[in-house]
């Protein structure tokens, strides 16, 4: 992810600014606001501009601890967001 510069990210990475938009790091609130969740550190955590959007504009989003399965296992695969590279 990268949080200040998208240009060096990009070519870090030999992707182009559209693709590296994804990888912006954004702040994840793992229980949403609508959803009573806070503000606090222990209900935030860093995602990508991707995954934040799409986990929350899920019909049924899933709960943080089975996203946190999801992401583990996609992780071990060597698969997690590899389409958007």
């Amino acid at each position: 992810m990268w949080q200040d510069n998208i240009e060096r990210y990009a070519k870090e990475h030999g992707i182009s600014l559209d693709r590296a938009k994804h990888f912006q790091c954004t702040g994840e609130h793992l229980v949403a606001h609508s959803e009573g969740g806070s503000a606090s550190r222990k209900n935030i955590v860093a995602a990508c501009l991707f995954c934040n959007r799409g986990r929350h504009q899920r019909k049924n989003p899933p709960s943080p601890k089975e996203y946190g399965h999801l992401v583990q296992k996609r992780l071990e695969k060597g698969a997690w967001n590899s389409h958007l590279l």
